[in-house]
């Protein structure tokens, strides 16, 4: 297992800073000087046993230990760390709190640590979207190369932001982000700018702007904090999964549980997170407040992974004078262009590999068409018809071309899944609620000649709603799709629009089987 990539790209192997460290709890003194810390026994078994907590799914940390090959839990009190057996990787976690430390680097998770018995417990969601991605980044579905880099320097005309004797936000991070710019082009990135002069420009434009960009992207929103004159430091943030409290939002039932657009690069906005915060916590020195979880109408509804990065605070005089200099401003964006090439690294792991995988398949999609009209019946429905071809590559058929390739492509082997979403209201994203699809071949005999595409349709039909519908589902209309192709119980091919949707569909729906 190639355990901690993110953070060996973005720490480059060491531990955070020394200011960033967290102290290990001291021993009362009545105690013998080095006592041995107790443990829990390790589980039986690997797997996880979930154990429901006031309504909430929880791991015991020891099987959060055993799961990821890492040594028992370390307890004292309220406090328990996990390491490595090498010891050169840590989790120190708090009962009752979300700040976590891995390796020294602060985290949050989406939900406090809790303790109802004996045991300290990790909820499960935090396992699976927090520690994961992180301790297991190259379990992911799709590698990339990253070709863009969205800008989004925040405020500009009448739209100043926080002010300061020495800067104001719409200021500090225009001058950033043209700081930003000619270093990322010169690392091969395309940049786009949602504004490059002091002009206000609307939120819905700014998403737009970065939603337009075709391929493999990320998005940077940069921002200045303001709050009491003690507070200093530099953070990153990214949206909220569905269904969970921001990091300054306490769990309720309440909690905001829609999909949105943002949320479908959950665990690529996390690394990237990552790798930014590291780099300039590292390179830059900045107080280090962490990553965490806020609701920021620009990452709602970005179809890339997106972080908002607070550069400081204008509100701490020295943190100011320091934001105001221009050597400081490049020290920033120096910094945050290395986690980017960190993130852009980690990205790409398995591209190779999964290019020359893709490379023998027997069978993927050609470029898939959709096309939306209204039904002939009932009235006000709506027909949405995907035409999907599918070709054979040359190392699946007989040498010859002009053979027919029945006995290499088996019709009966194949399977076909298509999944059709909706926006809800004009910002949640969710299944669609047409019928079940009919499911057509224009090819009638397909004959998997190499390189000539053999025909599907896919049409589904989207009824009309009622008024009682409609308030109950919602205004719905279409946004996008995923499909797999599936041959022999082996998935071949994935592909969707917009770009990545399938990286979201493991959350609608069990998503069987895997590359």
């Amino acid at each position: 297992m190639r355990l901690l990539l993110i953070l060996l790209l973005c720490l480059l192997a060491g531990p955070a800073p020394a200011q960033n460290k967290k102290t290990t709890p001291k021993s009362p003194k009545t105690t013998p000087a080095a006592p041995a810390k107790p443990t829990l026994p390790p589980p039986a078994k690997v797997e996880w046993r979930p154990v429901y907590y006031k309504g909430r799914a929880y791991v015991p940390a020891n099987q959060v230990a055993a799961y990821y090959d890492l040594r028992s839990p370390e307890v004292w009190q309220k406090s328990f760390t996990i390491r490595s057996a090498d010891a050169k990787f840590s989790i120190d976690l708090n009962v009752g709190e979300k700040r976590v430390k891995l390796n020294g680097w602060t985290f949050f998770f989406s939900f406090p640590v809790v303790q109802p018995k004996e045991m300290p417990m990790i909820s499960v969601f935090d396992v699976r979207n927090i520690l994961d991605p992180i301790l297991r980044p190259n379990d992911r579905r799709d590698p990339a190369i990253l070709r863009t880099v969205v800008l989004d320097p925040s405020g500009g005309g009448k739209d100043t932001g926080i002010k300061s004797p020495y800067i104001a936000e719409k200021d500090l991070t225009l001058a950033v982000a043209k700081l930003l710019a000619p270093l990322l082009k010169a690392n091969g990135y395309q940049v786009v700018l949602t504004r490059q002069e002091d002009k206000s420009i609307l939120p819905a434009l700014r998403v737009l702007t970065a939603n337009e960009v075709p391929e493999e992207a990320i998005y940077l929103n940069l921002r200045a904090a303001s709050g009491a004159a003690a507070l200093r430091g530099f953070e990153c943030a990214t949206l909220p999964p569905a269904g969970t409290p921001a990091t300054v939002e306490s769990d309720s039932p309440n909690i905001d549980k829609r999909f949105f657009a943002g949320n479908i690069n959950d665990r690529e906005s996390l690394a990237l997170a990552t790798t930014i915060q590291g780099s300039v916590v590292r390179s830059v020195r900045p107080l280090d407040l962490g990553i965490k979880r806020v609701r920021v109408d620009e990452l709602r509804d970005i179809r890339m992974p997106a972080i908002s990065c607070k550069l400081g605070y204008l509100s701490h005089k020295d943190e100011a004078q320091k934001l105001a200099n221009r050597d400081y401003q490049t020290q920033l964006a120096v910094a945050i262009v290395q986690g980017v090439d960190r993130y852009a690294a980690f990205l790409r792991t398995g591209y190779e590999i999964r290019t020359e995988e893709d490379r023998k398949r027997p069978l993927s999609f050609g470029p898939i068409t959709v096309k939306q009209e209204p039904a002939a019946m009932p009235p006000g429905a709506e027909k949405i018809a995907l035409r999907l071809p599918i070709v054979a590559s040359g190392s699946a058929l007989p040498t010859s071309a002009t053979v027919i390739a029945g006995s290499a492509i088996d019709r009966a082997k194949m399977e076909l899944q298509v999944f059709l979403f909706e926006t809800v209201n004009g910002t949640e994203i969710d299944l669609s609620t047409a019928n079940p699809p009919e499911v057509t071949w224009l090819s009638i005999l397909p004959d998997w000649l190499a390189g000539v595409p053999e025909w599907l349709q896919v049409n589904y039909l989207r009824p009309s709603f009622s008024v009682p519908e409609t308030k109950a589902y919602g205004n719905r209309t279409y946004y996008g799709y995923v499909a797999r192709l599936i041959y022999d119980g082996r998935l071949l091919d994935e592909t969707s629009s917009p770009a990545n949707l399938n990286r979201a569909l493991y959350y609608f729906t069990p998503v069987f089987p895997r590359r």
